[in-house]
């Protein structure tokens, strides 16, 4: 089999257990947990995954293999799934939760440096392989939503544990990338803050992907406070994947053309229009207009910052690299701007947006940096870096 075809499987799985993840409050409300306690939870699990994700690429780079780190990870995310069924009350679910958050830390960020790696060396393409995922959340959100409506909540930890166990048998037949083992040196990870075009690609994420944060809390319960019927915020939410899809899959010229920092400016640009607009409560027809900007406002962000770190980043560093940009530049401001959202949005509603707009429009400060560096040699920084 391809090794696009087997990554993209991985993938597939990994991505089908996340969409499950998102139906996870709603499994620990009927447990009997308060939504604070939920939110402390959730909250465990997101802490955890910040502060484990870089240890599992060091461990990683240093073994020179990112395949038995992601099938561990995935066996062990898989049984603290089934553990669930068995456990109750707040702290057992707790722990739970820390664990699974801990185990999973690793998954998204190697099996994106995989991919990267396999890209560069060209056996396969970047965009299509990580539009699979994006593609597999959307139909698992899909179809979970629909079993869930029929059987109940019951059902999510064990889908969520056939998720994760899918991706640990998917796993053990990953290509591997040849990039040779990482020398021992200690804190070789954290000098990759030294290189700048690492450090500017976190501060475009944390600015730009953390202002999707009220759009991930919140915007499903603007929208209904809008006479928005579930189906249609389903259908909404299902457009902005399907634009982000089209340009993983079609839009390799327009991202070699623009580059990082083009991606990055028209990806503020977007951000400033895009939860603007939501902001005011558009009318429908207006609304489905303005998700299209996913595709600039996600996957533009996150194309420019793969180019970076591909680009960038040692190869022998590639997993830690990517590990690091996923907790600083997804995990920590995601988190820090979701309950900054929340505060805002009970008290605002959805003039929240116009905080995100501001929030991810402030990434054009990072754009001319950017750009200065992009033409840098980057096997000198590269050198920086190590």
């Amino acid at each position: 089999m391809p090794a696009a075809a087997r990554v993209a499987a991985f993938m597939g799985a990994v991505f089908a257990a996340n969409a499950i993840n998102a139906f996870m409050p709603l499994w620990f409300a009927d447990a009997g947990l308060s939504p604070a306690a939920i939110g402390q939870v959730l909250g465990a699990a997101a802490l955890f995954r910040v502060l484990a994700g870089p240890g599992w690429g060091t461990v990683a780079d240093h073994i020179g293999r990112r395949r038995p780190v992601l099938v561990v990870a995935a066996m062990v995310a898989s049984g603290l799934g089934l553990s669930f069924v068995l456990a109750s009350g707040f702290l057992p679910l707790l722990l739970i939760a820390a664990g699974q958050g801990l185990a999973a830390s690793a998954i998204g960020p190697l099996a994106d440096s995989l991919a990267l790696a396999l890209a560069g060396e060209r056996r396969l393409e970047y965009g299509p392989v990580r539009a699979a995922g994006s593609a597999t959340f959307m139909i698992a959100t899909a179809v979970a939503g629909w079993l869930l409506s029929r059987a109940g909540s019951w059902l999510v930890p064990w889908l969520q544990a056939a998720g994760y166990g899918a991706a640990a048998v998917l796993g053990v037949f990953l290509p591997e990338a040849s990039a040779l083992p990482a020398p021992p040196r200690a804190f070789a990870g954290l000098r990759l803050l030294r290189n700048p075009a690492f450090l500017l690609a976190i501060g475009c994420t944390a600015l730009i992907q953390g202002a999707h944060a009220a759009y991930y809390g919140f915007a499903a319960l603007f929208w209904r406070s809008q006479g928005i019927s579930d189906t249609v915020i389903g259908l909404l939410i299902a457009e902005g994947i399907i634009a982000e899809i089209l340009l993983f899959t079609r839009g390799g010229r327009l991202v070699d053309r623009l580059g990082p920092a083009g991606l990055t400016a028209c990806a503020a640009a977007m951000s400033v229009v895009r939860w603007t607009v939501t902001a005011f409560g558009p009318p429908l027809p207006v609304l489905v207009v303005v998700q299209i900007l996913h595709a600039a406002t996600f996957a533009m962000q996150h194309l420019s910052a793969m180019l970076v770190l591909s680009r960038f980043v040692p190869a022998e560093r590639a997993a830690t690299g990517q590990a690091l940009h996923s907790a600083l530049g997804y995990g920590a401001p995601s988190g820090l701007m979701m309950v900054l959202s929340g505060w805002l949005y009970a008290r605002y509603g959805g003039l929240v947006f116009l905080a995100m707009a501001a929030v991810g429009g402030s990434a054009v400060l990072l754009v001319a940096p950017l750009a200065r560096t992009a033409v840098l040699d980057a096997s000198a920084v590269r050198n920086r870096a190590t």
